[in-house]
């Protein structure tokens, strides 16, 4: 499953993403990495953020 977050993020996205949603900026980049997946929750607060389905995000191939 490839994170599509880096496609998506602008330079201060991540700052503002993490005070909005409560997400740790170390989650986010580590999900924007590629190195963890999220938890559902985290997946659906970041969806909503972007105005994006989970799918759009982490789609399933």
């Amino acid at each position: 499953m490839k994170c599509k977050l880096n496609e998506i993020l602008k330079p201060g996205d991540i700052t503002r993403l993490s005070e909005k949603t409560g997400i740790h900026r170390n989650s986010i980049t580590r999900y924007k990495e590629n190195e963890r997946l999220p938890r559902i929750d985290h997946a659906y607060l970041i969806a909503d953020y972007f105005n994006k389905t989970v799918y759009d995000i982490w789609p399933p191939k």
